[in-house]
């Protein structure tokens, strides 16, 4: 996939006064921000030099959003204080001072901030209870004890993992797998809530931190029904991305926010075999962001990885008559939402959701009626020229990206919590083909897949879809969907002055892929498909 984008060059008259020039004419730095986490409307304060002896014309970007006028407190050659928007969970300052941009630093947001002080002991966590000592998937927990830190910074908790184990490997060989949870919701010295995730059995809770580990029983109940992960296969996976400046001068810089495979209760244990280039971000929100300064026209850039990802096949058995919702969970107000891509308030979505269900109330039911009167209504091929959701409910006409789209859309019309995937499948090695599917919430259980074009009979070249595709791809799923994106994700530009492009019906479902600032006025570049170099199964 090519694009050539072309730019109009702005050149923006430099202000020169006494009052907002320090340092003569170098670039702003940042040295350190305190915190270094925090919350909306919380004060931040930024140190460093040559920001100006006053504010005049220059100001703070905060994961691309700027402050208000009113915002700032503060303002000196080497401190700024500002009170903190609303940008997202996470995102980089930068401080922008005639035409001139500091260097970035990376600002994570937090639901809310520890009141203990950070304990300055370097003792080891040690985790005294849990609160409830059972609960359901989905449910919130509380852990408490001592050491485990004031803030997250990297540790994690880990629950029992529900994925088979091979009966002819030893225990002591294997020790019982993990999965990191996935809702943390509060952090301190002696207290931790998290809600159990998808995926969690009973077993242990684990906590891991820089000072050590503790562990402590934990037992997973209510479930209404069996979810089994078993049938690994791992693939070694490559791909790449070429840019190439048109025209272009510095100064200038181009993000590129490069899809990384996601971790799910099936898909875990992914190891980077090689990266072309150091990451500027490791991992946010499912990408890796890499930062190109200073391009020349005519100048070309490879970024190339490869990965091995270990994914599981995974089975449900639900009980419907043991089904409970509840409206007031987080993961119904979030995932019942319209969005662009599933947009569930459409009034023609919402009436044909009505017709597909008819007055079942039972959340599952509700689901299974939905995907059944999906595959005697449509016809899935592998393209409908870029049709809309609403197009393709009119004319019963859908491909894999719409087809999910869509089933997302009426369960979130039902009431029902959905999450559209996007990834790839894997036929065997070679080049692996950009594939669509769903997930949808059942409390106490979890997430339950669905992939509506594979059971409604679609065959993708080179793929042999289960045997009984319509009634298998109802709440079963192979070992051969390889996930990048789960669910929808929305980046927040670097800097509110660039370009930002992104790539449509591609392997990840994220919104921003490149962003363009400074002096590219023209670029191309070409995001390679996933190629499968080797599988291995156990």
């Amino acid at each position: 996939m090519v694009r050539l984008c072309g730019m109009a060059k702005i050149v923006l008259p430099l202000i020169w006064t006494a009052l907002t020039v320090g340092c003569g004419g170098e670039s702003p730095r940042i040295l350190e921000i305190d915190p270094k986490f925090a919350v909306v409307g919380q004060n931040l304060t930024i140190m460093g030099e040559c920001f100006g002896k006053e504010q005049g014309e220059s100001f703070v970007t905060i994961g691309g959003v700027r402050p208000t006028l009113s915002s700032y407190i503060e303002w000196s050659d080497d401190k700024i204080v500002v009170r903190i928007p609303d940008f997202g969970e996470a995102g980089l300052i930068y401080v922008h001072k005639q035409n001139k941009q500091s260097n970035p630093v990376l600002f994570p947001m937090l639901g809310s901030i520890p009141k203990l002080p950070e304990s300055q002991t370097s003792y080891a966590p040690a985790i005294t209870r849990i609160n409830p000592a059972s609960a359901a998937i989905g449910q919130s927990i509380m852990i408490q004890g001592n050491g485990f830190g004031s803030a997250r910074n990297g540790s994690a908790v880990l629950f029992s993992w529900i994925a088979e184990r091979l009966p002819s490997v030893p225990a002591e060989v294997s020790p019982p797998p993990l999965i990191e949870a996935s809702g943390y919701e509060a952090w301190s010295e002696h207290e931790i809530r998290v809600r159990v995730c998808d995926g969690a059995a009973s077993g242990v809770v684990q906590l891991v931190t820089p000072r050590g580990k503790s562990a402590a029983a934990f037992e997973v109940t209510g479930k209404p029904g069996v979810k089994i992960i078993r049938d690994k296969r791992t693939y070694s996976i490559s791909y790449s991305v070429d840019v190439r400046a048109e025209h272009a001068a510095p100064p200038n810089i181009m993000y590129l926010w490069r899809p990384i495979p996601a971790s799910t209760a099936s898909q875990l244990n992914k190891e980077t075999l090689s990266d072309s280039a150091e990451s500027f971000v490791e991992d946010y929100q499912g990408a890796a962001l890499y930062r190109l300064t200073d391009l020349k026209s005519g100048d070309t850039r490879r970024l190339s990885v490869s990965y091995l990802v270990d994914v599981y096949g995974a089975e449900t058995q639900v009980q419907p008559n043991l089904v409970r919702q509840y409206a007031d969970s987080p993961v119904f107000r979030a995932w019942t939402k319209s969005s662009p891509l599933v947009p569930s308030d459409d009034a023609a979505i919402k009436e044909t959701a009505a017709a597909y269900i008819g007055s079942e109330r039972n959340p599952y039911l509700k689901a299974l009626a939905i995907y059944r009167n999906f595959l005697k209504d449509f016809t899935v091929t592998a393209d409908v020229n870029g049709a809309s959701i609403s197009q393709s409910l009119q004319e019963k006409q859908a491909d894999p990206y719409t087809a999910a789209m869509l089933y997302c859309a009426l369960c979130r019309a039902a009431g029902i919590p959905a999450i559209p995937i996007a990834g790839v499948l894997c036929a065997g090695t070679g080049t692996a083909r950009a594939h669509y599917w769903a997930e949808f919430w059942i409390d106490n259980f979890g997430w339950i897949p669905v992939d509506p074009a594979l059971g409604a009979g679609f065959v993708p070249d080179t793929f042999k879809p289960e045997d009984d595709h319509a009634a298998y791809y109802f709440g079963n799923m192979d070992n051969r969907h390889l996930i990048f994106s789960y669910g929808e994700t929305s980046h927040s530009q670097i800097d509110a002055r660039g370009r930002a492009a992104g790539q449509k019906r591609n392997y990840s479902l994220q919104n921003i892929w490149e962003e363009a600032s400074g002096g590219i006025d023209a670029y191309s570049s070409h995001w390679s498909d996933i190629n499968v170099m080797g599988v291995y199964s156990n």
